[in-house]
């Protein structure tokens, strides 16, 4: 069944940011695109991504993502900033996020310009801490001090999505299927390149593994407002996220 999603160009991503800051794929993960029986007259040299639609090929890409369970990913976005008539668009600033885990637990940073946001998300919990000029900009004065818990994280990966969930990530960054187009690959390639836009004028590019799951290695995305990049790795990995210790401010109860 498809989804419905919405396409995340670079100016989104750069959005998404903002607001909170206000390679290769683990072969423990075993699994194969759904392609129908008669699509190809041989044995598959992969999982076979390149023989599904848009839709379903984003779908499979989504699903394998969740079944991980955890990942590890770095992104980066320089935002463009208009120049004179006639000028070429000048760099503006830089907006990053590192995320390691799953809904289990996970650990993240973003910064965006000056502000720097770390959040942790364990046994149900939120802790979030922060550099001067994040506390400014959100109001909240604790977090320049120390760690800040708040009970649940639904409400955190709502406010800062899809930034905070692998799955929502990926759903965003690879949009509406009519827009994404798997290139076949080569015989000798290890990746597959998944093309979101179009041939001509690209959006972006998200690379997946050819064997086993299609999990992703790395998206880059570039237009008017930027140049954007991620990177993935150690998919469903275990990874270990504590409580930290002696917040400023403690969960009650």
């Amino acid at each position: 069944m498809s989804r419905t999603r919405r396409l995340l160009p670079v100016a989104g991503i750069a959005a998404v940011l903002l607001l909170t800051g206000c390679a290769s794929a683990s072969t423990q993960v075993i699994a194969t695109p759904s392609v129908g029986a008669g699509q190809t007259d041989g044995p598959i040299a992969g999982n076979g991504l390149w023989l599904l639609g848009g839709t379903a090929a984003a779908d499979e890409i989504v699903d394998a993502v969740r079944a991980a369970g955890t990942v590890q990913y770095s992104g980066t976005f320089t935002e463009l900033t208009a120049g004179a008539p006639e000028a070429e668009p000048m760099p503006g600033r830089v907006l990053t996020v590192e995320f390691e885990g799953g809904r289990a637990g996970s650990s993240a940073v973003v910064t965006a310009g000056d502000q720097r946001a770390q959040v942790a998300m364990v046994d149900g919990r939120t802790y979030t801490t922060g550099n001067d000029a994040y506390a400014a900009a959100t109001g909240l004065a604790d977090t320049a001090r120390g760690w800040v818990c708040s009970i649940g994280t639904t409400a955190v990966r709502d406010e800062w999505a899809p930034l905070l969930e692998p799955g929502a990530l990926i759903a965003a960054l690879l949009g509406t299927g009519e827009s994404v187009a798997v290139v076949p690959p080569a015989d000798a390639d290890t990746v597959v390149e998944v093309i979101i836009g179009s041939a001509e004028a690209p959006v972006g590019i998200l690379t997946v593994a050819r064997d086993g799951a299609p999990l992703p290695v790395a998206f880059t995305a570039g237009d008017t407002s930027g140049d954007g990049t991620f990177s993935f790795s150690a998919w469903g990995e275990p990874v270990d996220v504590a409580a930290p210790a002696d917040p400023v401010v403690a969960c009650e109860g």
